[in-house]
């Protein structure tokens, strides 16, 4: 589904009561979420979320639901004054086809991008530091009791002021440990802990999953391990497909060895990077322990 532009228009207007003066960027649709970059007549940029339902196994259940969910969380993180500076709207579509979230565009780089421009150029420094940033986004959220839930590649914004973490809808409160607004059941595969994975294989569809810190760590050296080599972490599983297969071999907790991975020798980053991904949850540092660990690496490192 595309949002007609009379739609898209009557969103912004709703939600900022501004002007636009041209049509808005279509940026990605896939599995019943377009995002759309819009620029105000005084040229502000928002993004535009439009959620639908999808009919494709690989997406979530409820997805049209998903914009009013993230919604509702981000007025929660804002009240706590955890993710400020995001939020600006959100509503439904014409006869309940979907619903629609409006955001302030986030410059910078996503963290795939900046650890990719690494490979080219190496640079321990900045290896470290945009890990350092990445591991303080959500330790800003662990030390509050929340939790991401979708933690990849594309929702880490690095800039100048640090890292952003962007996408909350399947982020999980403190206060949901058996009730939550959406039932999760995990989000990349890729990036899922071994515990997470083995809970999905042995429960029913509709058992909600709880992210704990510890596992949420997994995941975020996952992502830090995709980053800075440019390849998954797990082994052996070759295929762009959610399948039983692949969470049955995340359930083991297999790595794949950096000797074959990695794009140039950092010691002592490695084995920050490799003591989240251990089998182990309470084996693993918290996400504040690897941000420090990151940060010092990274003001040691000569270049």
């Amino acid at each position: 589904m595309t949002v007609p532009y009379s739609q898209l228009t009557q969103i912004l207007a709703t939600a900022l009561g501004e002007g636009f003066g041209r049509y808005p960027e279509l940026i990605m649709e896939r599995r019943g979420t377009e995002l759309w970059r819009a620029t105000s007549a005084g040229g502000s940029q928002f993004a535009v979320k439009i959620t639908t339902a999808c009919s494709d196994p690989q997406g979530h259940v409820d997805s049209e639901h998903l914009a009013l969910v993230e919604a509702e969380l981000l007025q929660g993180l804002a009240e706590e004054r955890i993710v400020t500076g995001l939020y600006g709207g959100h509503g439904t579509l014409p006869e309940g086809a979907g619903s629609w979230l409006v955001l302030r565009w986030l410059s910078g780089r996503t963290a795939d991008v900046a650890f990719a421009d690494l490979r080219r150029a190496p640079s321990n420094r900045l290896a470290a530091g945009y890990a350092a940033r990445m591991a303080g986004a959500v330790a800003d959220l662990h030390d509050r009791g929340w939790r991401h839930g979708d933690l990849q590649e594309v929702h880490f914004m690095l800039n100048a002021q640090g890292a952003r973490l962007l996408d909350f809808a399947m982020t999980q409160r403190p206060r949901d440990v058996d009730s939550a607004l959406v039932v999760y059941r995990g989000a990349y595969d890729w990036f899922m802990s071994p515990e997470l994975a083995a809970q999905r294989l042995s429960t029913p569809k509709t058992q909600h999953l709880t992210v704990t810190p510890a596992s949420e760590v997994w995941s975020l050296c996952a992502v830090l391990y995709a980053c800075w080599t440019g390849l998954y972490p797990i082994s052996s599983v070759d295929t762009m497909q959610s399948t039983p297969e692949l969470r049955a071999e995340l359930a083991e907790g297999k790595v794949r060895d950096l000797d074959i991975a990695r794009p140039w020798r950092f010691p002592e980053f490695e084995a920050l990077l490799m003591s989240g991904l251990q089998l182990d949850p309470g084996s693993r540092p918290t996400a504040r322990d690897l941000a420090l660990g990151f940060e010092k690496l990274a003001s040691r490192a000569k270049a």
